[in-house]
């Protein structure tokens, strides 16, 4: 059993929940407000921990009331509360809208995200000692993800970068990668690629895109599509996975459980197309829920509800 080492983000969430999106300029009446926990760093190391994986979660906080909340909820996720550090700035914050459909947009205030240094994860020694994999997303610096990976490419640690929100990287960023898991969206942003994210997108066009990540030096790349399922795209080849299908109610973080899915597998010692399974049946169990932190399953639940039947097409 290894050790997953979280570097991200902790946002409080405000999620309004309307009939459908607004338009540039528009305004639409919402049916109601949920306030609750969230970013892509808590979400992820919430995630893995669940379902079984030790996780260290170094994150930075705002001395505020949300910053409070932050500290209340990782302890009560076990998560270890050393590495949860207060920043000059207030906590950060993200601001959503979800519809009907389940389709959500998403703007963030990083807050003390932006502070959080390789300085800072440095300081947790006695929670890292014992790391073997590594996730980072980029929700805080894109420098801290460098400094982490290469710190953790020294250690012979296993990075895992979730380009979330997609930023410019240079080749030596990419260089760092072993495993990057972009949704199609940031897939081509990353990439350069002029597509419009789509189901009419073949498989051809997405895997061409993501081969352009490959040569630019990532070992392999995990491509989340959705309702479509997810492609694992490596030197040798590719592989399809199909979907679970479920009724979304809120797809807000479910590449969040995804990536937590992952990392639980990979973690526990599961082959990759083991563990890219539990990561779908986390991101499928997590559409289910209305907001993040309760779409956020034990492994029992998933077991229970979305068991493993692990199809995926070459």
């Amino acid at each position: 059993m290894g050790h997953l080492l979280v570097v991200g983000s902790y946002n409080a969430t405000l999620t309004v929940f309307s009939h459908e999106l607004p338009l540039r300029g528009q305004t639409v009446l919402g049916d109601r407000l949920d306030i609750g926990p969230g970013g892509k760093g808590n979400n992820q190391a919430i995630a893995a921990r669940r379902l079984g994986a030790d996780v260290t979660f170094a994150v930075k906080i705002g001395r505020d009331y949300f910053g409070t909340e932050a500290r209340e909820l990782l302890a009560r996720e076990e998560l270890p509360g050393g590495a949860v550090l207060e920043g000059r700035l207030g906590t950060g914050v993200a601001l959503i809208m979800v519809d009907d459909e389940g389709d959500n947009i998403i703007s963030v205030a990083p807050g003390a995200n932006s502070e959080l240094t390789m300085n800072d994860v440095l300081g947790l020694s006695a929670s890292i000692d014992e790391a073997t994999h590594v996730l980072c997303q980029l929700e805080c610096t894109t420098q801290l993800f460098r400094d982490v990976a290469r710190w953790a490419r020294g250690r012979g640690l296993t990075v895992v970068l979730n380009p979330a929100p997609a930023a410019p990287l240079d080749d030596e960023s990419y260089d760092l990668v072993d495993i990057l898991t972009p949704n199609e969206t940031e897939l081509y942003a990353l990439s350069g690629a002029e597509i419009a994210p789509s189901s009419e997108v073949s498989e051809e066009v997405i895997v061409a895109a993501a081969r352009l990540l490959l040569d630019r030096g990532v070992r392999e790349m995990v491509v989340t599509l959705g309702a479509r399922g997810a492609l694992h795209v490596h030197t040798d080849g590719f592989s399809r996975f199909e979907p679970y299908q479920v009724r979304a109610v809120d797809t807000t973080g479910a590449g969040d459980a995804f990536n937590g899915g992952l990392l639980a597998g990979l973690v526990a010692g599961l082959p990759m197309d083991s563990a890219i399974d539990l990561g779908m049946r986390a991101g499928a169990f997590c559409v289910t829920r209305a907001g993040v932190i309760d779409g956020l399953a034990t492994r029992e639940e998933l077991d229970r509800e979305i068991p493993a039947h692990l199809t995926r097409r070459a």
